[in-house]
């Protein structure tokens, strides 16, 4: 993912200021090459709830359930980040502690694809809206 953190750095959309995007990205980063995988989904999830309006949304569900221009391809791994990554984002988000706990797996977090498909749109978008 440096090559798309490249990318959104060189932008300079007049309507979004993609600090903090870049920002979650570089720590997601630093956190799965740490192995800190309670970090890297949270993460995740956050960057799903922050890039909606880039698409014309307030959700990334409406993002999921209404965006037309990416295709079938990228509506399913978008239908995938919705539904999968946020289930298991929120089930250790908003879990009491229990009695016995486990922690987020390096295959429970691996949405590497899907997550470089919505950056990718993300880049086209703001490009295609002026952006360098």
């Amino acid at each position: 993912m440096p090559v798309r953190i490249e990318e959104l750095d060189a932008l300079r959309p007049s309507q979004y200021d993609l600090t903090r995007l870049i920002q979650m990205l570089v720590e997601l980063n630093r956190a799965y090459a740490a192995h800190s995988y309670l970090s890297c989904i949270f993460l995740l999830r956050a960057v799903l709830d922050h890039v909606a309006p880039v698409f014309g949304f307030n959700t990334f569900g409406e993002v999921v359930n209404n965006y037309g221009e990416g295709g079938r391809s990228f509506r399913e791994s978008m239908q995938h980040l919705q539904h999968s990554l946020r289930k298991i984002a929120d089930s250790f988000l908003h879990g009491a502690i229990r009695s016995k706990e486990t922690v987020p797996t390096k295959m429970q977090v691996e949405f590497r694809p899907a997550v470089d498909t919505l950056i990718a749109e993300i880049i086209r978008l703001l490009r295609a809206a002026g952006s360098p």
